[in-house]
């Protein structure tokens, strides 16, 4: 069970990574769509299945990230 989480984690977080790190403002939008898709299906494994404190916030962060990101970068 463990890994199938940590392979999870390890999927929302690089999809999150993808989005922040695009320097390509015609390739941003899609990135953070993807992003925020997948960090929502990773908060709805956690309901089913429990989650650390830890992931939690770091969800959390990643969201506030992209929306700042939209409202900042998009906008730009």
């Amino acid at each position: 069970m463990q890994s199938i989480q940590a392979t999870n984690f390890a999927g929302w977080k690089q999809v999150y990574q993808e989005a922040i790190f695009e320097l390509d403002h015609r390739h941003l939008k899609s990135k953070i769509e993807a992003a925020r898709n997948a960090i929502d299906d990773r908060l709805a494994q956690l309901i089913k299945s429990g989650g650390t404190h830890r992931e939690y916030l770091e969800l959390g962060d990643a969201m506030r990230t992209l929306l700042y990101l939209e409202r900042n970068e998009l906008a730009a």
